[in-house]
C-alpha cells in the first residue's frame, strides 16, 4: 500500500477513533494502558452515605456500581 494512501487511513482512523487513538498514544509514552478514567462529582451527603454503606454490606465496588448504572442509562 502507497505510503500516502496509509496514512490518509491512519489519520481518518485517528479521527474516527480519537479515543483509541489517544490510549495508544498513552500506552507509546508509558508502556501502560489505563482503560479508566477519574470524574468528580457532587453528591447529596446522605445519599451518599447511604449508597457507601449499601456497598460496603453488600461486598460492592462502589466505583463499579455507578459504572453500571452510567452503562444503563447511555445504553437506553
Amino acid at each position: 500500500m502507497p505510503s500516502n494512501k496509509f496514512l490518509g487511513i491512519a489519520r481518518k482512523i485517528a479521527k474516527r477513533d480519537s479515543a483509541v487513538f489517544d490510549t495508544l498514544m498513552e500506552f507509546e509514552r508509558t508502556k501502560e494502558i489505563r482503560s479508566k478514567t477519574r470524574l468528580n462529582f457532587t453528591i447529596d451527603k446522605s445519599t451518599a452515605a447511604h449508597f457507601k454503606k449499601y456497598c460496603r454490606e453488600h461486598g460492592y465496588n462502589m466505583s463499579a456500581k455507578i459504572e453500571q448504572a452510567m452503562e444503563k442509562l447511555v445504553s437506553e
